[in-house]
């Protein structure tokens, strides 16, 4: 080939790939939002949910028991004329069927709540109802006991699908990890959810004015969801995805025991996303956002270890000895640059995390409980997030003196500035980057000043 030819191909091929990206979308780009700690709430709160439940059948038996000269009832359908709804039979964690709220559509066999009719009425102490999903149990006396997960074999979700945000073009991966003991086989069947707002216009009657009241409107969240074909693995891959596979979705998770389902999980594909990945304001919401995961997640482990706080992230396991933290997404930071979040938990070391906890005294809201390496940025015990440094309060010592109290802020430097028009601040002192509460006594006030803490 001449010298002319290759260099009208080199041309040539140059051009094809101006054309050709003004058509292919930028290099693929995702944005993991873990809330993985909310998803472990809500099951929490199914659990209060079933406890509910068992103290209403414990009422109705002891209401049976008033009318049948005092004896105890030998199985649970014998009180049902003393339930105002079959719902309160069916535990609302299992999504395995409909639940029945009239009595014309009521199954037995459905039934969630197992009957000890060998207990005894005279002894507080004796069990006389269980869930057959969790471990939750009922006394005689109607007190409850709570368990701290589900029974073996159940189909737990430890990790639900990540929220995601990606630009055209991406692999998207939605995936579930359940409990290691579920009773086989398991069946998984994803779901798609489109959300629609629906507006209601509701009278809100007044008691105290007969014909009194007033109109509200209020908007209303609608999930249509549609079942997708095929997709019946612990893993859903959406290659190439464009705009309109933005939604939100879940998985069915069944086997011989029941059914549960991953909390719904939303995509979001857009151009901007790209941006977002490199932006430093993005990155630190990300940041925000795994704290208060974080913090959820030691909230909810102290309530199961008569409320202590964990004192580091490897204590933070689930009832199978797993991380609590569902993916090990949550552990890392975006603007972390020494570290990436591996594919699983096999390949994470807690002390090469980009968080890492502040041991503390765990009835001290207010102490710090894990912060961010990077950042700074801190979860309190009280599961808040702070980001910046915080004033705590300014005192007159008199003699154009003022004592100012506040919080510095690790991460960065601390800046005070003080000003006398809110337009032009000037700096009085710097600090280094530290967690600590400062006062700091400004003895050259001599007109109203206002003051503010800056991390430049």
């Amino acid at each position: 080939m001449g010298s002319s030819r290759k260099l009208a191909l080199k041309i040539f091929t140059a051009l094809a790939l101006i054309i050709a990206g003004d058509v292919i979308p930028s290099r693929a780009q995702i944005i993991y939002w873990p809330l993985t700690a909310i998803e472990l709430a809500k099951q929490k709160a199914l659990s209060i949910g079933c406890l509910n439940n068992l103290k209403q059948i414990v009422y109705a038996a002891r209401a049976w028991s008033l009318v049948h000269e005092g004896r105890f009832p030998g199985e649970i359908l014998a009180v049902t004329n003393e339930l105002s709804s079959p719902a309160t039979l069916y535990c609302p964690a299992n999504l395995s069927r409909q639940f029945s709220t009239n009595w014309a559509d009521f199954r037995p066999e459905y039934i969630d709540y197992e009957w000890i009719p060998q207990a005894n009425w005279n002894n507080v102490s004796d069990i006389c109802c269980r869930c057959r999903i969790h471990e939750n149990v009922v006394f005689v006396d109607g007190s409850t006991r709570q368990a701290s997960g589900y029974r073996s074999g159940w189909p737990v979700v430890i990790a639900g699908p990540l929220r995601q945000d990606a630009t055209p073009g991406s692999n998207i991966r939605l995936e579930v990890k359940i409990t290691p003991d579920a009773v086989l086989p398991v069946t998984y069947q994803w779901r798609r959810a489109r959300l629609s707002l629906v507006t209601n216009v509701v009278f809100v009657s007044n008691p105290d004015y007969p014909n009194g009241g007033y109109w509200t409107t209020n908007t209303k969240a609608n999930f249509g969801i549609t079942l997708l074909d095929g997709e019946t693995n612990s893993r859903y891959v959406i290659a190439n995805v464009q705009t309109n596979h933005s939604d939100y979705y879940s998985v069915v998770v069944s086997n011989a025991m029941g059914a549960t389902a991953s909390e719904q999980s939303r995509l979001l594909v857009d151009p901007s996303v790209s941006a977002m990945t490199t932006n430093n304001h993005w990155s630190a919401i990300n940041c925000i956002n795994n704290l208060h995961q974080i913090g959820t997640f030691a909230r909810l482990w102290a309530a199961d270890h008569n409320d202590r706080m964990p004192q580091s992230l490897s204590v933070m396991t689930n009832s199978f000895g797993l991380p609590i933290f569902g993916w090990p997404v949550v552990l890392f930071c975006r603007f972390d640059a020494a570290r990436t979040a591996p594919a699983d938990w096999s390949g994470v070391e807690f002390s090469e995390t980009s968080y890492e906890v502040i041991p503390g005294d765990g009835e001290d809201f207010e102490a710090p409980f894990c912060r961010c390496k990077v950042h700074g940025f801190y979860v309190k015990m009280d599961g808040s997030v702070v980001s910046k440094p915080q004033f705590g309060g300014i005192r007159s010592l008199g003699n154009n003196t003022v004592e100012l109290n506040f919080t510095l802020f690790a991460g960065q430097t601390n800046r005070l500035e003080v000003s006398t028009n809110l337009v032009t601040w000037m700096a009085l002192h710097c600090w280094p980057s530290t967690n600590a509460n400062f006062l700091f006594q400004d003895t050259n006030r001599s007109s109203q000043q206002f003051y503010r803490i800056s991390t430049p």
